[in-house]
């Protein structure tokens, strides 16, 4: 059982305001008391509570962080630079994951019941928007890392995901392609594939088309005319383009180039070798974290939109020669 201030006094048969004084050095207690009870802390290992300080001046020190998961290394990133920025701050972090809707909600409810002086999400569900607007309304500070922000009262740190698409798009055109295609997902949730239609639109280049699922992609590539190339979603989903690829007998990237999305950690290990748009990952999360700091404390911040990198490794290469 953990020593209560209580348990201290007792043992130091002094009240539990003497005991807080002493433990604070307060010249109003005897010297001769304050070393006897600090010395009688330092051997039962007394850790002070700070919860009814906390309560007293409405502020815990602690900050939420929500996000989809935390076994990617995309979100471990953020939580690297969130942790780097809170800590010198003076802040502890609660970390949780949305499973669900009522999971999402389940979390925001124990963030409260902490008393968190503020939150930063990464992912959201739409039964949580109303619920985090709710917290903002009530003068909890909100920021969004990698997250568009759903509203004005809640700013955000993201890349920028149609100029991403862009670049994706304009380095395989540089190289010859003109057989593009997007993996994957729907054409209304997909910034990045609004910024590839751009690039080849001012190409004059056909529109890539979108493939929602792995069975579409292997349908494409099965076409008479199929893609040379392929921008995906991220590096996860251009993982899956090199499987369904090579299990049609392709080789990447003497029949297909494929242009990846956050520049995770495998991308550069020599079995993938993976062209991509890179994201800083962790520096979202100290902007994120930096941002809400300054709320915390009063301060008026703004959304940030930083600028993707694309990085060039082996998984690219001019389209085949086609006789």
């Amino acid at each position: 059982m953990s020593v209560t201030l209580k348990i201290l006094a007792k043992k130091a048969s002094v009240s539990p305001a003497t005991v807080s004084l002493a433990l604070h050095d307060d010249p109003r207690v005897a010297a001769a008391t304050r070393k006897r009870v600090q010395k009688l802390a330092r051997r039962l290992d007394y850790v002070p509570s700070n919860l009814g300080r906390a309560l007293q001046a409405k502020r815990s020190r602690l900050v939420g962080y929500l996000s989809g998961n935390v076994t990617a290394s995309f979100y471990n990133d953020i939580l690297q630079g969130i942790v780097d920025t809170l800590s010198p701050a003076g802040y502890g972090l609660l970390v949780a994951t949305v499973g669900d809707e009522a999971d999402g909600l389940r979390q925001l409810a124990m963030f409260r019941e902490k008393c968190v002086d503020g939150i930063i999400i990464s992912d959201y569900k739409p039964a949580l928007l109303t619920e985090v607007l709710k917290l903002t309304e009530s003068g909890l500070p909100v920021v969004g890392a990698s997250m568009e922000s759903p509203h004005s009262d809640i700013p955000s740190v993201v890349i920028d995901n149609p100029r991403g698409g862009e670049m994706a798009a304009e380095h395989l055109l540089a190289l010859g392609h003109e057989r593009l295609a997007y993996c994957f997902g729907s054409r209304s949730s997909q910034p990045r594939y609004q910024g590839c239609l751009r690039a080849t639109a001012r190409h004059g280049v056909a529109e890539p088309p979108l493939c929602a699922t792995r069975d579409a992609l292997r349908r494409l590539l099965e076409t008479p005319q199929p893609p040379t190339a392929i921008v995906a979603f991220s590096d996860l989903h251009a993982l899956d383009v090199k499987h369904a690829a090579e299990s049609l007998g392709l080789a990447i990237p003497r029949d297909l180039s494929v242009v990846g999305f956050d520049d995770l950690w495998f991308a550069a290990l020599p079995e993938f070798q993976l062209t991509t748009v890179r994201q800083p990952k962790r520096r979202i999360g100290e902007l994120a974290a930096g941002m809400l700091v300054n709320r915390m404390r009063g301060g008026a911040v703004a959304s940030q939109k930083l600028q993707p990198e694309i990085i060039t490794r082996n998984s690219t290469a001019a389209p085949p020669i086609r006789e």
